[in-house]
């Protein structure tokens, strides 16, 4: 039985490497597929998690596609090449993860080609089909194409047996990231927390596509900047609409803001942890930092995954209460124990296909 990976971005590679890696120490057969939806620090991320199995690069020397634009031209092109490569197999375990255009195409192209489409990280929903977008619409589609869902909580297994009754489901108790994290032996305690410190990690379409809300985004950080030194982690499509809004020489002429461009996934995490408070719109950022019980506030009003809210996260979506939440220093209270998880889910669905 052939198994064959597919991934396209960094967060998705990020969650993916540990299944990958178990596979590998189980002799199990692996097809590792990029599609070029992420390009910067791929290889790296490879080289953190040791993946022994050679990437095939379906378009290579591809360039990163950090707008919209760029991906209405990549997509088509990406899924038919999927669909050729493809054709070589049948009934193959076609492994897609999350809510991207490259799960989109991945997991359409399986279905076509007589093969089965396997979810990693299946059954999460918002209940909002626009928000967040278009990631809710993309789950959607594929759980409809779906053979087998990987389910990283209960609830999401809940949530496809009662409506994707034709779909086998798997319960992993938990996210593969807490793999990823324990892989790479990041550890909090090892870790001392600057003083006054923000990690900030903002990619979402709804925060950056649009120029009154990302200006009341830079306006919020160099307010946040006069009591705390800001690390703002830039994805490449966020830098651009920073310099299209004119608003990136601001934050940059800003002697307290740091923009850095991405890092290794083990240099990143390690920085979040080494301050008091991370600020982000992205899901996976949310499930790592619920693991170490480190205070977030997520930059949404709606989420579709419970990682550590209530507990460690908090959602705020209007600037001027999350500029009063950082400057009241309400954030101290999100501050928790590492949580201990006795399963891998990486070793869980390693199993179930062995």
């Amino acid at each position: 039985m052939s198994n064959i990976f597919i991934v396209g971005t960094r967060a998705q590679l990020i969650k993916v490497a540990p299944v990958i890696y178990f596979f590998e120490k189980e002799q199990l057969p692996v097809t590792f597929i990029l599609t070029g939806q992420h390009r910067d620090t791929m290889q790296d991320l490879i080289d953190e998690f040791k993946i022994k199995t050679c990437p095939i690069h379906l378009i290579p020397n591809n360039k990163e596609h950090s707008n919209i634009l760029a991906l209405l031209s990549w997509f088509p092109k990406i899924f038919k090449l999927l669909i050729n490569f493809l054709r070589k197999y049948e009934n193959a375990n076609v492994f897609v993860h999350g809510d991207t255009l490259t799960t989109l195409a991945s997991a359409l192209s399986a279905k076509l080609t007589n093969n089965k489409v396997i979810h990693l990280e299946s059954g999460l929903t918002s209940k909002k089909l626009l928000n967040p977008f278009p990631e809710e619409m993309i789950r959607r589609i594929v759980f409809r194409t779906t053979d087998i869902a990987c389910c990283p909580t209960q609830k999401d297994f809940d949530h496809i047996k009662k409506h994707y009754t034709k779909t086998a489901a798997l319960n992993t108790f938990g996210n593969t990231i807490i793999d990823s994290i324990n892989l790479l032996k990041i550890n909090k305690s090892n870790i001392s927390e600057s003083q006054a410190s923000i990690v900030v990690s903002i990619h979402r379409f709804q925060n950056i596509y649009n120029k009154e809300r990302l200006s009341e985004i830079s306006k919020m950080l160099n307010t946040l900047s006069e009591k705390y030194i800001l690390n703002f982690v830039l994805h490449p499509a966020t830098e651009k609409k920073l310099k299209k809004f004119n608003l990136f020489n601001d934050l940059k002429n800003n002697k307290r803001i740091n923009l850095l461009p991405r890092m290794t996934y083990q240099h990143f995490l390690t920085l979040a942890l080494d301050s008091n408070v991370v600020i982000t719109d992205g899901g996976s950022n949310q499930e790592e930092l619920a693991f170490f019980g480190h205070p977030t506030v997520i930059l949404r009003d709606y989420t579709e995954r419970q990682d550590g809210i209530g507990y460690n996260a908090v959602l705020i979506n209007k600037t001027p209460d999350l500029t009063n939440f950082i400057i009241n220093q309400e954030f101290i209270k999100l501050k928790h124990d590492k949580i201990t998880i006795n399963k891998s889910p990486s070793q869980t669905i390693t199993n179930y296909f062995k």
